[in-house]
């Protein structure tokens, strides 16, 4: 009989730390998964933001790229009229203008 009460009180005692391991184990894993979850909401919204921002930089590289593109259009034309015989002629005038305007005052600080 000493073996069938030992037994039964191994018996116990192995429930009782049985029951003991997996209630700890329980806590522990619900801590964890708490943890996880506010780590995964942090970032998930950090994500967003980074998402945000790589669309932000993309729409303002496309537009920059448009800026170009019409910047070279304008300095193109640019040179186009700067070489063209009218801005030629329009520059020889202004030159003979000044030329003009220098001696006409100097007639004028001689008198």
């Amino acid at each position: 009989m000493k073996t069938t009460t030992t037994g039964a009180e191994d018996l116990g005692s192995v429930r009782e730390n049985v029951s003991r391991v997996i209630d700890e184990t329980s806590s522990l894993n619900a801590e964890l998964a708490k943890e996880l979850i506010s780590a995964y909401d942090r970032e998930s919204k950090l994500l967003g933001g980074i998402n945000k921002r790589e669309k932000e930089i993309e729409r303002l590289k496309n537009e920059v790229a448009k800026r170009d593109a019409k910047l070279a259009s304008v300095n193109e034309r640019l040179e186009r009229l700067l070489s063209s015989k009218a801005m030629q002629v329009q520059r020889a005038y202004w030159r003979l203008r000044r030329l003009q305007r220098s001696t006409s005052q100097q007639k004028v600080g001689q008198r």
